[in-house]
């Protein structure tokens, strides 16, 4: 048994790296797209888990007993955070059309999931620093917890696109 299996996974890492081996190269202009791309998918999931961690870090404030304004700093970078992700968003539209095939199907499919952290986090703020009374209120408790939820959601499923899509063209190298 320990033989087949040596032997299986023996014939496993030969196939993988035939496939490396022997896929078609590129040109340099493909090969500089495709890191562009991958970088900024890299970036698209570290952002997509930031906006939950903010989505998480603005019901935290909600839990303290003091106003939304003590939190000027954090809210802040929390903005940052939006502007940056609606630039990542833009830039992977701009290098959809240079991308890998696989890249492409990935970027089309986290697009408006990133495009929806990004709309859900800026309504958050906008709604707290045009009414910063509602602070702390039962509505905006239900109203965070709604934007939490929504946001581990969305984050899940970028990270597992991407996840997913990177599996799937190593599979097919």
């Amino acid at each position: 048994m320990n033989a087949y299996r040596s032997m299986a996974w023996t014939g496993a890492v030969a196939l993988l790296a035939g496939g490396f081996l022997t896929a078609p190269r590129t040109t340099k202009a493909d090969d500089a797209n495709s890191v562009q791309a991958i970088e900024l998918l890299a970036n698209a999931r570290t952002m997509a888990v930031q906006a939950k961690n903010d989505a998480a870090a603005i019901k935290a404030f909600n839990q303290l007993d003091s106003k939304w304004e003590a939190h000027a700093a954090a809210v802040a970078q929390m903005k940052e955070h939006v502007l940056a992700m609606n630039k990542e968003v833009a830039e992977l539209k701009a290098v959809e059309g240079a991308a890998q095939p696989w890249e492409k199907a990935v970027i089309a499919r986290i697009e408006p999931y990133l495009a929806e952290l990004a709309a859900d986090n800026q309504a958050i703020l906008d709604e707290f620093d045009a009414h910063p009374s509602l602070f702390g209120t039962p509505a905006a408790t239900a109203y965070l917890e709604a934007n939490v939820s929504s946001a581990t959601y969305l984050s899940a499923l970028v990270v597992n696109f991407l996840e997913n899509g990177t599996l799937r063209q190593i599979m097919r190298d």
